[in-house]
């Protein structure tokens, strides 16, 4: 039961990363959903040492947090706003 609930939460957050994709934090929420369905299932996939994997894991993911946030308001103080169509156009 708790498997499926991994895997939904993952598919969300793949659901939000694609079709949720006007604005950076939206991409990078979609993300963070994707990384606790990770999470979910890679605590049940190692049950004798799940903590150990867990912990290691959440490291790497709370790094990646900060490192988006950070990212979202360089673009944010650069351009004056997140929105990813914007940044898209390549002026020729």
């Amino acid at each position: 039961m708790v498997l499926v609930l991994g895997l939904e939460v993952f598919f969300c957050g793949l659901i939000i990363s694609c079709l949720q994709s006007s604005h950076l934090i939206k991409i990078f929420l979609g993300l963070e959903f994707m990384t606790l369905g990770l999470c979910i299932l890679v605590v049940l996939s190692f049950p004798k040492n799940g903590l150990i994997v867990l912990l290691s894991f959440l490291c790497v993911a709370v790094s990646e947090a900060a490192v988006m946030l950070s990212f979202i308001v360089q673009v944010t103080r650069v351009f004056g706003d997140d929105r990813v169509n914007s940044k898209m156009m390549v002026n020729s």
